[in-house]
This record gives C-alpha cells, structure tokens and sequence, in this order.
C-alpha cells in the first residue's frame, strides 16, 4: 500500500510538470529579422585602390580620380526575406544578401550584379573584406559605429582590373 502512495505521488508531480514542460517546449524560436538593424538613410563615400596582391593601395585622389560622395537608403528586398536592397532615391544600386549576425556586427554578401554606366554594362561583384568565424563576408554592418563597409570589384565591358571599390556609409542617426 504504502509503494502505491508513493507511486501515486510520482504520478501526481509527473502530471502536475508534464503540461507546463509541454509548454514552453511548443514554443516556437521568435525569428528576428536582421535586415531591421540595417533598415535606414545613410551618408556614403567610395574610395578607389588597386589591389597588387598583398595589400589595396588608395589611388582616389590621383590623376583627377576623386572619392564618390552621396546618400544611400537601405530597404528590405520586396521578393526576399533575406536581402537588402540599396538605394540612391528611386535608383537601385545593388543587393546583399546571406546576411548573418556576429558578435559586434551584421555580416552579408554582394551578388554578382549588371548594371548599365550609360550604354557601358559594368559588372560589380562583393570581394571578401570581413573574415569572422573562419568565413569570408563581403560587406558589415558595424554596431559600434552604425557603418556599413563593402568590398567591390568593377568589370568594365567584361574586363577585370585590379581596381577595388570601399564603400563606406554611416547611418543617419
């Protein structure tokens, strides 16, 4: 008899547990969406290097090539949740996407993307700059600063260069 009342009890607690371990175990992860951190106008530069192999050597203010200076807006993609769509006003300018969180930053990747420079078709693709966790990313968002940086090459009419394009933007606060 007295087994069964310490069954009984077992029973009891195991009953009194199970609906609420149930509970929060059917809770589903709350999803964030990252792309929100980014979300917002931002003041941008693009500086102009020539890569030689071992490091980028800044060439903007050489032979009247000049720094690009102007203001972005970062959208969420209509068609993809999980790719930001930069903007200058109404003109698209490129996307990012495989967007990841880190530590002290929001890390992406540029596609590979055409666009028209008049009747010019320039190529621009992301080049690995952050390298976080043993991955290679092309573009951050960083915290501490609200700045995104990425890492461009530009094809011109289906030719490579060596020219490597840092755009550098800083969120409006």
């Amino acid at each position: 008899m007295r087994n069964t009342c310490k069954n009984a009890g077992k029973l009891l607690l195991i009953l009194t547990i199970l609906p609420f371990t149930m509970l929060f175990s059917s809770c589903e992860e709350i999803s964030v969406d990252l792309r929100n951190e980014l979300l917002g106008e931002y003041d941008f530069e693009i500086k102009a290097f020539l890569d030689d192999g071992d490091q980028l050597n800044y060439i903007g203010d050489e032979n009247g090539l000049y720094d690009i200076t102007g203001t972005t807006q970062v959208r969420k993609n209509d068609q993809y949740d999980d790719v930001i769509d930069f903007y200058d006003g109404g003109v698209f300018l490129f996307s990012g996407e495989r967007i990841r969180k880190t530590e002290n930053s929001i890390v992406f990747d540029i596609p590979e993307q055409e666009f028209w420079l008049g009747a010019i078709p320039v190529t621009l693709r992301g080049l690995n700059y952050w390298d976080i966790d043993d991955q290679s990313y092309h573009g951050a968002y960083l915290y501490a600063d609200k700045s995104v940086e990425i890492a461009f090459a530009a094809e011109v009419m289906d030719v490579s260069s060596d020219l490597v394009l840092l755009f550098i933007a800083y969120k409006h606060q």
